[in-house]
């Protein structure tokens, strides 16, 4: 009977530490769960898995002990319906005789089974429990709500911050992203930026080898910029390098920069100079290095009345000098280096071909290639159509091409688009052009840094050269020209107004 008591107490107690644990055990409220996910994400940690693991380790203790409790109870049950088992036994098996002590064993195993049911009654008290999980399920599915919230606010946050890292590395440029404006350029689509001479310019991506994109360091303006109007020095030091390193350079220029027994700041300062007196002499060169950096390897088409050369080394271009007939009326040279163009357009042998057509496309024309290819205009006598687009002409070049065609009269064709590097210091050479050549037809300026100054200049041009039937100008032009121009509607028809 001692034991059974004593087994009673130890229930008891057992029941007794352990309800007052379960109240006892802290739990946050929302505003703490909050701020310690802030204090976490300011420490660089992961606020969503920190909460989503404290929860978890609270209700794990919960469902534990619960699962303990339960299995408790069960034990109590078995034992307690034990022993009304055995107790109904040994009351049918003994009298009914209050005094005896069969009777006072019975009433004791009885009183000791009440003992048991009320301490049963108050260990399934804690089921109540349930009811507290589920307002702890109820406070995590708000929490990870909260979370859920929280991280996209957090990621959002991540995304403003990579952002303003972006501005402040574009606000402390390097030297070597940092380029100078050598010309003044004005924007000819929203996409452009426009910028002065002198203005420093970061460059962060070079998209092609004649569009780059930067901001000025001055306005703070983003956009595209053509990249034959900027250079930096130690751009322009790596160039020389180059020129100095390479096995061979077909320009006369360089190669007296070259052959100079000076020292090397001498020739630096040489180059400096060359650079200034040729506005294309930058974009040619870049072009020389990218090609030989790559080991970019040329390639020659055959046509039956044409030939194309696309990248040619000057062995190829010497080839097709050697192989050409007056069958090919064609010539179509692109993306060339400087020492190929030189190659193609000093041979003597284009002077006396039938050719009838001379395209040239993104190959930078320096002033000793413009020399040769005057020679060629001025001495062959079937050029009827010549294609200089894409960057490969500079004032120079045209006021050249201009005095050159002065007394031409088989070329009927001018194709001169998409060449930022003319600007309006070409507007009085073209504007003399159609005031002396009789045999033009076709002029294409459009895509160029012609001002509208220039423009209306070479639309006057026309009134006295009946010969041009169309003239290809920028669409930007025409609003102001229509208006300014009082003669404008006697040669309207005659004027091709296009978008780029």
């Amino acid at each position: 009977m001692e034991e059974t008591k004593d087994t009673s107490m130890k229930y008891k107690n057992h029941w007794k530490r352990k309800v007052p644990e379960i109240k006892e055990q802290p739990h946050d409220t929302k505003e703490e769960r909050v701020a310690r996910l802030e204090e976490k994400e300011t420490e660089g940690a992961a606020p969503q898995s920190v909460i989503n693991q404290d929860i978890l380790s609270r209700v794990t203790i919960i469902n534990r002990r619960l699962i303990k409790e339960i299995k408790t109870n069960k034990q109590l049950e078995e034992t307690l319906t034990k022993m009304r088992v055995k107790e109904n036994q040994h009351f049918l098996s003994l009298p009914r005789n209050t005094s005896s002590a069969s009777y006072r064993i019975r009433r004791g195993m009885r009183m000791e089974i009440e003992q048991l049911q009320l301490l049963l009654t108050n260990a399934t008290g804690l089921l109540d429990q349930n009811e507290s999980l589920i307002d702890i399920n109820r406070e995590i599915a708000k929490l990870q709500q909260q979370i859920s919230v929280m991280s996209v606010h957090i990621l959002n946050k991540r995304e403003e911050n990579e952002k303003y890292r972006n501005i402040i590395r574009r606000n402390k440029p390097t030297a070597e992203n940092v380029f100078i404006a050598h010309y003044d350029y004005h924007a000819t689509t929203n996409s452009q930026i426009s910028f002065s001479e002198g203005e420093q310019l970061e460059i962060y991506e070079k998209e092609s080898s004649y569009w780059w994109k930067g901001r000025s360091l001055v306005s703070g303006d983003e956009g595209v910029i053509p990249s034959s109007f900027v250079y930096s020095m130690l751009e322009s030091l790596q160039l020389l390098e180059f020129i100095l390193s390479v096995e061979e350079v077909s320009l006369p220029i360089l190669q007296k920069i070259r052959n100079d027994s000076s020292s090397n700041d001498e020739k630096a300062s040489l180059f400096l100079e060359t650079i200034n007196d040729d506005p294309i002499m930058i974009s040619a060169l870049r072009q020389d290095k990218e090609q030989h950096d790559k080991g970019v390897t040329g390639r020659v088409n055959w046509y039956s009345d044409s030939v194309t050369l696309e990248s040619p080394s000057p062995v190829q271009c010497n080839a097709v000098i050697s192989n050409i007939k007056n069958n090919h009326e064609r010539i179509h040279l692109n993306y060339s280096s400087t020492n190929s163009t030189v190659s193609l357009l000093s041979s003597t042998k284009l002077h006396t071909l039938n050719q009838r057509r001379l395209v040239i496309w993104y190959t930078p024309l320096t002033n000793d290639c413009i020399q040769y290819l005057c020679i060629l205009l001025t001495n062959n006598k079937t050029i009827q159509e010549l294609d200089i687009s894409d960057h490969s002409i500079s004032d120079q070049g045209v006021t050249n091409i201009c005095q050159a065609l002065k007394h031409n009269s088989t070329l009927t064709s001018l194709d001169l688009s998409y060449n930022p590097l003319i600007t309006s210091t070409s507007g009085q050479a073209l504007s003399y052009l159609l005031l002396n050549n009789s045999s033009l037809v076709k002029l294409d300026l459009r895509y160029t840094s012609l001002s509208t100054e220039s423009i209306l200049l070479i639309l006057q041009s026309l009134m006295d050269n009946k010969k041009i039937r169309r003239l290809r100008l920028d669409k930007r032009h025409k609003k102001t020209c229509i208006n300014t121009y009082p003669n404008y509607h006697l040669i309207q028809d005659r004027v091709d107004w296009r978008w780029y």
